[in-house]
């Protein structure tokens, strides 16, 4: 099988846009190199162009090429070492490699391109957030699920449901089938591709987004709706902090607790009249 990339070259200061642009693209992933250029990810030519059109208007470089695809699961299973998380979590690719004799939530994540496996700081850290909280029988929503790892934390910790959803249609198959590995009814967590303007009604206690910043503040009107009492906004830089604490601020979201890894950091904000009584 083959990986259409488009390699793109760019001014730092544009990288938040791109970011933002790629995300709105069929694009199933993404990675850094060395000299500063950025690697997106495409299934087919057409998806490849479609988001080279997105990218267009901007001073950037974009060079498209074709490659064999890489068995990412296989090279993850090269060197398979479960993960510890947080305070009480261990995550591993299939249920032998979680020891017998654990107490900690077992998690089983197999590797999946572009979605989150536990091993990103980010994920550790809204997962750190979420163990700080009293989630016992609440309702959950995960937007922009992946793997659906953060859904199935929030379960492992007590909630009685949780509605995970991504907008990219990969992400189905990984959410049914990492919700089947762990045990969990499709009642327990729902899963649907689309945007939170599918939602319509519905209101959560605990609402999880580990995506990028540009758009959690984009989304953070919608999601102000559909919240009760906590958000927690992860995959942010410490410099950009202080960009969605103000945005957060301004649809009246306090931070209430943070935690930081390497050079990401992760916020819990809450409604104020509601901190206090509830995760």
């Amino acid at each position: 099988m083959i990986d259409y990339i488009l390699e793109i070259s760019f001014h730092p200061d544009l990288e938040e846009l791109i970011h933002g642009r790629l995300f709105f693209t069929r694009s199933t992933g993404t990675v850094s190199t060395r000299d500063g250029a950025l690697v997106a990810y495409f299934a087919s030519s057409v998806d490849r162009d479609a988001a080279a059109a997105a990218l267009s208007g901007l001073s950037i470089d974009l060079r498209p090429a074709d490659q064999p695809r890489l068995d990412w699961l296989q090279l993850y299973q090269q060197s398979l070492q479960p993960l510890v998380v947080g305070r009480s979590f261990v995550i591993a690719s299939d249920t032998s490699l979680i020891p017998p004799d654990t107490t900690r939530h077992r998690l089983v994540i197999p590797q999946e391109q572009a979605f989150g496996t536990g091993s990103h700081e980010s994920t550790a850290l809204t997962i750190e957030l979420l163990e700080r909280l009293d989630l016992r029988g609440r309702r959950g929503l995960d937007i922009g699920a992946g793997s659906g790892i953060l859904a199935l934390a929030m379960l492992r910790l007590g909630t009685r449901n949780v509605m995970a959803f991504d907008v990219d249609p990969e992400a189905f198959r990984a959410l049914r089938e990492n919700r089947t590995r762990n045990g969990v009814a499709p009642a327990q967590m729902p899963v649907f591709i689309g945007t939170i303007d599918a939602l319509r009604g519905g209101r959560f206690d605990i609402v999880t987004m580990n995506i990028l910043p540009e758009v959690i503040v984009a989304l953070l009107p919608a999601v102000k709706r559909h919240l009760d009492r906590t958000l927690i906004a992860s995959g942010i830089l410490h410099v950009q902090r202080e960009y969605v604490v103000e945005a957060c601020g301004r649809q009246g979201l306090r931070l209430d607790d943070e935690a930081g890894k390497g050079e990401w950091w992760a916020g819990s904000f809450v409604i104020p009249s509601v901190s206090g009584s509830g995760p």
